[in-house]
C-alpha cells in the first residue's frame, strides 16, 4: 500500500470522527459553552422591532413599548426559533421563568405557521411574541445565536445575557437571585 493513498484517508476518517463526537455533544447539550462579553450589560436595551406573532403578515415592523405592555417590571426578551432544538429543551425552564417575570418572545427568522406548531407542542411562556423576520432587531441586541436570553430591569436596562439554552441551573443560580433581587 502506498503511503500517500492511506495518509488522507486516515486524516479524513480521523476528522470525521472528533466532528461527530462534537456534534453529538453539542446536541445533547453536554458542551460547555463560554459566554461571550456582551457590550450591551448596563446599558438601554434596544428597541424591539418587529411584526407582531398573530398579526396579519401584511402589517409593518413597529417598536414594541415596553412600558405600555409590562410597566415599570423586570421583564425578560428570549431570542427563539421553532427550528432550534436548545429552544424545545428550555420551555419548561422559560415557563418557571415566566411566573415571577414577564417574558418577550423574538422568534427569529421563523415562519408564522411553524412557529404555532412548536408553541402548541412545547407550551408558551412568552407575554408577547414578535417576528424578527430579517435578524436585523437580533443584530442590534448583539445576538450571535440562539436561544439567548435576556434580563431587563424595571428602567430598561440589561442586566444579564445568556446565550444558550436555559438550564435549571442557570435559571437557579444567574436569573432567579437576581430577579428576586430586583422584586424588593
Amino acid at each position: 500500500m502506498n503511503v500517500r493513498y492511506i495518509l488522507p484517508i486516515g486524516i479524513f476518517c480521523v476528522i470525521a470522527l472528533i466532528s461527530g463526537v462534537a456534534m453529538i455533544s453539542i446536541l445533547n447539550g453536554d458542551q460547555s459553552r463560554t459566554q461571550l462579553p456582551s457590550p450591551l450589560i448596563g446599558k438601554k436595551a434596544p428597541e424591539l422591532v418587529l411584526t407582531s406573532y398573530g398579526r396579519s403578515q401584511a402589517s409593518s415592523d413597529a417598536a414594541l413599548d415596553f412600558k405600555q405592555m409590562i410597566g415599570d417590571k423586570p421583564f425578560i426578551v428570549n431570542y427563539f426559533a421553532s427550528w432550534c432544538a436548545p429552544c424545545q429543551k428550555e420551555i419548561p425552564f422559560l415557563e418557571k421563568l415566566s411566573q415571577k417575570v414577564p417574558i418577550i418572545g423574538v422568534a427569529y427568522k421563523d415562519k408564522p405557521d411553524e412557529l404555532a406548531i412548536f408553541l402548541e407542542r412545547f407550551g408558551n411562556p412568552f407575554l408577547h411574541i414578535g417576528l424578527d423576520n430579517d435578524g436585523k432587531t437580533a443584530i442590534n441586541w448583539g445576538v450571535y445565536g440562539i436561544p439567548e436570553t435576556f434580563l431587563i430591569s424595571d428602567k430598561g436596562i440589561i442586566i444579564i445575557r445568556h446565550a444558550g439554552e436555559m438550564t435549571y441551573d442557570i435559571y437557579r443560580s444567574i436569573f432567579l437571585p437576581k430577579i428576586e433581587e430586583m422584586m424588593q
